[in-house]
């Protein structure tokens, strides 16, 4: 079942990755109660109790307590509440998680007024859809139109401790001229599992692009890179919070307009989406390793003004 200005997602410095992980907390305190009162982040969670719940609105919320007929929530914004009902999952093969959202936002804006937020958003659900028609289980972090802090989307992926996360994007600010895509998977710096993955998914994005008879742009180290901040960790939050191995695409530049007009078709949408779901299949059935692999470390540190809770507005669950 699928559950369903010019603002750049990268600088032409890249970073670098590291081991760090960041434990997820919560400021709710819950008294005792009786044998269906389930704390969702401990470990001794039985998988038929919700870690995440999609409400009926149809918004992806960390479970903090099952209560049996009940639950207690984190909403996208970090607020605690109380939801009746939804739809419950205590575990998933992989998580998609498209970049940016709501008004204050939207990622990179194409010279067409293509925003990236609606453009990741549908290229999460289509690759959702390949997999979950191949029988691998998947979960979106956001499922329509609003800001989604990094710190929730980990905490989704973390919950319900899936095999993967990948984080969908389109870049900006525009790079060089190139004849071939500037597709960049950020990878985790010490991760096998997340090396594998940007290099599986590197290989398949690049080889579907190339279909496409367009003047590419690309930075000069593109492939699967390892990006660290200047104090030597991941740079990436999306890279850096999740416990579970993660990847950041970055699939190509919206800021470019002939990649921007090439955004806007299905064409794009579904070669791109088959690619992302080989390449993931191929991670999960498979030993193979990948390839575009950057050797040398990017060292960048982001500017910090997306992907917080700063001015966050909660969508209604529903």
């Amino acid at each position: 079942m699928v559950s369903f200005l010019l603002v750049g997602c990268a600088s032409n410095n890249r970073p670098i990755l590291s081991t760090e992980t960041i434990p997820v907390e919560s400021d709710l305190s819950v008294e005792e109660g009786g044998p269906e009162t389930i704390i969702a982040d401990e470990d001794t969670v039985e998988n038929d109790f919700a870690r995440v719940l999609v409400t009926p609105g149809g918004i992806v919320v960390p479970v903090l307590v099952d209560l049996g007929d009940s639950y207690i929530v984190s909403t996208p914004c970090g607020a605690s509440t109380t939801v009746e009902t939804g739809t419950p999952y205590s575990s998933v093969d992989l998580v998609l998680d498209p970049g940016h959202g709501g008004k204050r936002e939207t990622g990179s804006v194409g010279f067409n007024d293509l925003t990236e937020k609606s453009l990741n958003l549908d290229v999460a659900m289509r690759t959702a859809e390949l997999l979950e028609d191949r029988g691998i289980s998947v979960l979106l972090t956001r499922t329509s139109d609003y800001q989604l802090p990094i710190v929730t989307r980990a905490e989704i992926a973390d919950r319900l401790k899936a095999r993967a996360v990948v984080s969908i994007h389109h870049n900006a600010p525009n790079a060089n001229p190139s004849s071939t895509p500037g597709t960049e998977m950020f990878v985790q710096y010490g991760s096998r599992e997340s090396r594998r993955l940007g290099g599986l998914l590197w290989e398949e994005v690049v080889d579907a692009l190339s279909g496409f008879d367009i003047a590419w742009t690309s930075a000069q180290d593109a492939g699967a890179v390892v990006v660290l901040n200047e104090d030597g960790g991941n740079a990436y939050g999306m890279v850096r919070r999740p416990n579970v191995p993660a990847v950041l695409a970055e699939l190509g530049y919206l800021s470019n307009p002939e990649e921007a007009e090439l955004f806007e078709t299905d064409e794009y949408r579904d070669a791109v989406s088959l690619a992302l779901a080989d390449g993931l299949e191929r991670w999960l059935t498979t030993s193979e390793s990948g390839g575009g692999f950057v050797a040398k470390p990017r060292v960048f540190t982001p500017s910090g003004l997306t992907g917080g809770i700063e001015g966050c507005v909660d969508p209604d669950l529903g």
